[in-house]
C-alpha cells in the first residue's frame, strides 16, 4: 500500500490524464485492497500472473499497467531490486467491433421517446452531432465556439484538438447532416457555464451521461446501445457521406490516421453493394422531429 500511495503522489501519475489516471486508480486501490499489507520487493511474476488470471481479457490488460508502472517505481526507488513485471506480456483480446453504432433507424426511435426540452434528448443530440468522448461531452461549453463558427476542444484522452462545425457552414458532403444540428440546437437553451450541466449549474459527470443514453435507449425499448456508439455512428456517417480520412480525423480528433482510415475503408467496401438510390434515401432520411422543426 505504501508504494501504491507514494507513486499517486509522483509527478508522473499527475502527469496522466484525467481519464488515465482514473484507470489506473481503480486498480491500483484494488491491488491495494487485495495485496496491501505485502512487502513490494517479495512480489514475483507469478504472483502478478496469478491476479491477471481472475480479470477479464481487457481489465487484465489495464492492470497490467499498474502493475508495471509500480514495480518499475519501486525498482527506481530502491523499494526491490529488481521489476517484478519484466516478461509479462498483454493478453491477447477477442475480436469485437466495440461499442455498436447506432443505426438511422436507432436514432429516429431514440428521438421519437425523447422530445426535445427533455434532458435525454440534449444529451444525446450532443453526442450525435459533436462525436465527443463522454469525458469531453460533459465539459464543452459555448466559449469554445470560435468567431469561425467552429466548435474546437482538446481530448482529455489523447491530448488531440477536435473541430466540430458549429454555426460555419457545413462542406457539401455533409450538407444533408444541417438536420441534425439544427436538432441539437433546439435542444440548447440557455446556459451559464457547460451544455449539459445540471439543474444545479454544475458539471454533469461522465458516468451520468453514460447512464442517460443507456437508460434513456432501454426505455426505448434499443438494446446494446451506448454514449460511445453515438461517436462511432457521426464518423461513420462522414465516411459514407464521402468525407475523408483528414475531415474524420479533424471532427474525431484523431491523432493516428490509420484509425481514420478504417472509417473510410469500411464504408467504401459497403458502397459498391449499394445502389445509388439507396444511398440517396438513407442519407435523406428525415426524423418527424425534424420535419416539425422546419414548419
Amino acid at each position: 500500500g505504501h508504494i501504491i500511495e507514494l507513486f499517486k503522489a509522483s509527478a508522473n501519475y499527475r502527469a496522466y490524464s484525467e481519464a488515465y489516471r482514473g484507470t489506473l486508480g481503480r486498480h491500483s486501490d484494488a491491488l491495494k485492497d487485495c495485496y496491501g499489507s505485502a512487502p513490494f520487493f517479495e512480489i514475483k511474476p507469478h504472483h502478478i500472473r496469478s491476479d491477471l488470471s481472475q480479470l477479464s481479457p481487457h481489465a487484465a490488460n489495464d492492470r497490467l499497467k499498474i502493475w508495471r508502472l509500480l514495480c518499475q517505481y519501486a525498482y527506481d526507488h530502491n523499494f526491490a531490486d529488481h521489476v517484478a513485471s519484466d516478461g509479462i506480456k498483454r493478453g491477447k483480446l477477442p475480436k469485437t467491433d466495440g461499442h455498436r453504432p447506432w443505426s438511422t433507424a436507432d436514432v429516429n426511435a431514440f428521438r421519437a421517446k425523447w422530445e426535445i426540452g427533455s434532458v435525454q434528448r440534449l444529451c444525446f443530440e450532443l453526442l450525435f452531432w459533436t462525436a465527443a468522448r463522454t469525458i469531453d461531452a460533459v465539459t464543452l461549453t459555448p466559449s469554445m465556439i470560435g468567431a469561425d463558427g467552429v466548435l474546437t476542444f482538446t481530448q482529455a484522452k489523447t491530448g488531440g484538438k477536435a473541430y466540430v462545425p458549429w454555426n460555419c457552414a457545413l462542406p457539401g458532403w455533409a450538407k444533408h447532416f444541417e438536420t441534425d444540428r439544427t436538432l441539437l440546437k433546439a435542444c440548447i437553451t440557455s446556459t451559464t457555464f457547460t451544455f449539459l450541466e445540471t439543474s444545479n449549474g454544475r458539471t454533469r459527470s461522465r458516468k451520468g451521461l453514460s447512464n442517460i443514453i443507456s437508460a434513456g435507449a432501454a426505455e426505448a425499448k434499443l438494446t446494446g446501445l451506448s454514449a460511445h456508439g453515438l461517436r462511432k455512428s457521426r464518423l461513420t456517417a462522414i465516411a459514407e457521406a464521402g468525407g475523408s480520412a483528414s475531415a474524420i480525423m479533424s471532427w474525431g480528433g484523431h491523432k493516428s490516421l490509420k484509425e481514420a482510415e478504417d472509417y473510410v475503408s469500411t464504408a467504401n467496401r459497403k458502397s459498391v453493394l449499394i445502389g445509388t438510390e439507396q444511398k440517396q434515401k438513407s442519407a435523406n432520411t428525415t426524423p418527424k422531429s425534424a420535419n416539425k422543426l422546419r414548419n
